[in-house]
């Protein structure tokens, strides 16, 4: 394959820029660093010669989960280098969400991360089934069946007032 053009590079942010953001950004909770990440993709992309294809999605989100784990790891060693020296403490940003945003976390939080990750990328990322398989390297099938169990998961943990159709006491 020739070299890709400028044109080729902006197509492809163009296209899927917003899509790889919102999916950092629901994993590190950090704009500059959801922000950063992003770019970081792209031009990895551009440096891989990615051209805009139906099947290159997954690749982008492989790389951003493969960013976002160096950056939580990177996250956590600050931390614990911080706490050691008796520094003081690393500030996060915390947003305030809506109470339902809140629990819908909470449940999800309480999933194990694979359960949690397939209803990320179904709900949040809004991936289709194979592009889900693409990224887990799985078979659509079993991506299927992985987002079958996780939804039971969470229905099973959610409290009735979150489900379709419940109240705050539980009554339909």
């Amino acid at each position: 394959m020739g070299a890709l053009t400028a044109s080729h590079v902006e197509e492809l942010h163009q296209q899927y820029a917003r899509r790889v953001y919102g999916y950092t950004y629901r994993r590190i909770r950090d704009v500059s660093s959801a922000q950063q990440i992003t770019n970081d993709v792209f031009r990895i992309a551009w440096q891989q010669q990615k051209s805009p294809a139906a099947d290159v999605l997954p690749w982008l989100l492989v790389t951003a989960r493969n960013l976002v784990a160096n950056e939580l790891r990177a996250i956590q060693r600050q931390r614990r280098l911080a706490q050691k020296v008796g520094g003081e403490e690393l500030h996060r940003r915390e947003s305030s969400p809506d109470p339902m945003s809140e629990a819908v976390r909470e449940v999800l939080d309480s999933l194990r991360a694979a359960e949690r990750e397939i209803l990320m990328l179904s709900y949040w990322d809004a991936l289709s089934l194979a592009e889900i398989a693409a990224l887990l390297d799985c078979s659509v099938d079993s991506a299927k069946s992985r987002l079958f169990r996780a939804r039971k998961a969470f229905s099973r943990k959610a409290p009735n007032h979150m489900l379709k159709g419940g109240t705050e006491n539980g009554q339909h």
